[in-house]
């Protein structure tokens, strides 16, 4: 499904070297998009220009080639209504952290619940979480700024140009969930929250973050367990029953929803400091990958990696898995992203 040139290519008026269709970004320091709407990054600028990376991208290449290539290249992406049950909850417990400590103005969580199609259960346990959270009165440092953007540039030596005279920038973009002058918060909700509170698990992530901004020198990760109660039958044809008694029993055992619940504090969350991670590897790998990154492009190395498909994180399948095994793209399950121009 890969391309090494571009079918579409549609010369412009004034140059036949330049395509009616291509969206320069960043100056032109970085790969451009493509205004199709069927397409997203420009075909002919790979292995010319750099892409700009996220954490979420690179993972996407160290698990497989092909799956960068269909998300950052062709810009698949699935669309909202058919993530996964898991995913659709953490999403909205990221939105109610977001009305919860923001602008209540700014996020409308049931625009959010019908946009994703989360079932009601989903959001009942969701809600129980949030109604514990504030009966508990868990407490929170004023002085945040929430999704602070990150932009972290890595400088390549002249060994590192391939060729082009010219020094290379590799940017990796992301935001915070929660950010402070020297300390951040990474908010997650999971079924299995000991893999966000084990150090090597997290090390990537969480490395990035600090890689940009050396005023940082501590994370604290707040994990909340998500609920799983069993339910009767009555509560089958009642959604909202089962969300009082989810309630309950987290207000009966905090700790074992919210990782590191203090009740003295108030508090929840595990701290890492900025010196238990080796950013230097780290940094030196973000340059590796960002090399053969670029081989890829220039080469076409964007093979799959069957062994992946199953297993993308532990128990979860790829959400590309359908389109590599047939080779078609649903307009119901997927779309393309969004370009910012």
């Amino acid at each position: 499904m890969t391309e090494s040139r571009c079918n579409d290519f549609s010369p412009t008026f004034d140059n036949v070297n330049s395509c009616h269709y291509y969206a320069e970004q960043h100056s032109g320091k970085v790969c451009g998009f493509c205004k199709k709407p069927t397409r997203y990054r420009c075909i002919n600028d790979l292995g010319y220009r750099p892409l700009p990376l996220s954490h979420s991208g690179v993972q996407n290449f160290l698990t497989c080639h092909h799956l960068f290539y269909l998300t950052q290249i062709l810009g698949i992406t699935t669309r909202n209504s058919h993530i996964s049950r898991p995913m659709k909850m953490g999403t909205l417990w990221d939105a109610v952290m977001q009305y919860a400590l923001g602008d209540k103005s700014m996020v409308d969580l049931q625009a959010k619940i019908e946009e994703y199609d989360i079932g009601e259960v989903e959001v009942q346990k969701v809600k129980a979480l949030y109604k514990a959270w504030k009966e508990i009165g868990i407490k929170v440092d004023e002085g945040y700024e929430l999704q602070a953007k990150i932009d972290m540039q890595v400088d390549f030596d002249e060994k590192q140009c391939w060729g082009t005279g010219e020094p290379v920038e590799l940017r990796v973009r992301g935001f915070y969930d929660r950010k402070y002058p020297n300390y951040f918060v990474e908010n997650k909700m999971s079924g299995r929250p000991d893999n966000y509170l084990d150090l090597f698990f997290i090390q990537s992530q969480v490395g990035t973050y600090f890689l940009a901004d050396p005023n940082l020198e501590s994370v604290v990760m707040e994990i909340v367990r998500t609920p799983d109660l069993r339910m009767t039958k009555k509560e089958e044809d009642s959604p909202e029953t089962y969300g009082n008694r989810t309630y309950h029993d987290i207000i009966n055992r905090p700790a074992w929803y919210f990782q590191g619940y203090s009740s003295e504090k108030n508090t929840y969350g595990k701290r890492f400091y900025r010196s238990e991670f080796d950013l230097v590897d780290l940094l030196d790998r973000y340059k590796h990958v960002f090399r053969e990154i670029h081989e890829a492009c220039a080469l076409g190395g964007f093979y799959k990696n069957d062994r992946a498909c199953r297993n993308i994180l532990p128990g979860i399948q790829c959400d590309m898995l359908g389109v590599c095994r047939y080779g078609t793209v649903s307009g119901e399950v997927y779309t393309i992203k969004d370009k910012a121009y």
